[in-house]
């Protein structure tokens, strides 16, 4: 068994940091409550927001992504996996630079810099090895790690990436839905990470893949 995961919105939140940010930069106001897909969709309505929107985000995950959150569960699965001898491995869609700073922060380094200060290297911590991390510039060639990793399973926050024709035969596809759930596709989806952490871990037992 190896299970891969996403990065953004599946180990690492977003939603508090956005508004935050957001609020800063005079964009919403000070009583807008809502998390990542609300903020986005309120910011894209200003004038030039799509352009707001894309600087919006190379702020978030570049300069600030030291004040991005472990999402609740994640640092147990981590764990929970490392006690079974279970592999972890982490696969994101993430370009090396964002389009709205080329040149700028580097983002592969930025999340690894939070993974580290979150415990994920640690050895009696969440216990995940460096080079066990990869990102990859497009959707297709996540896949494409994806399958030559030989994942059993793998997490992620966007039905997108299960719905990608190159996304590999085999492999259970579990969908972190943590807000309104999509229509039905080829995975199945859970609320949070203590669900995914029960249907893997089915009664103490590892879940046969």
């Amino acid at each position: 068994m190896r299970i891969g995961i996403d990065f953004d919105n599946t180990l690492a939140g977003y939603d508090r940091l956005f508004l935050r940010v957001a609020k800063e930069w005079r964009l919403l106001p000070e009583d807008f409550a809502g998390g990542k897909r609300e903020i986005r969709d309120a910011v894209r309505r200003l004038a030039d927001g799509e352009a707001t929107w894309t600087r919006l985000q190379a702020e978030v995950y570049g300069r600030r992504m030291s004040e991005a959150e472990l999402l609740d569960g994640a640092s147990d699965f981590l764990r929970r996996c490392r006690e079974g001898g279970i592999e972890a491995v982490v696969v994101s869609h993430k370009t090396r630079h964002a389009a709205a700073d080329p040149g700028g922060v580097d983002l592969h380094h930025a999340s690894l810099t939070w993974m580290a200060a979150n415990g994920f290297f640690e050895a009696d911590g969440l216990g995940l090895a460096p080079g066990r991390v990869f990102f990859e510039a497009t959707r297709h060639a996540k896949c494409e790690r994806i399958a030559a990793l030989n994942c059993s399973h793998f997490i992620d926050d966007l039905e997108e990436v299960f719905r990608e024709p190159a996304f590999p035969e085999g492999v259970e596809r579990l969908l972190l839905a943590q807000g309104e759930a999509p229509p039905p596709g080829p995975f199945t989806v859970y609320p949070n990470w203590q669900a995914i952490q029960d249907a893997i871990f089915a009664h103490g037992r590892v879940a046969e893949v």
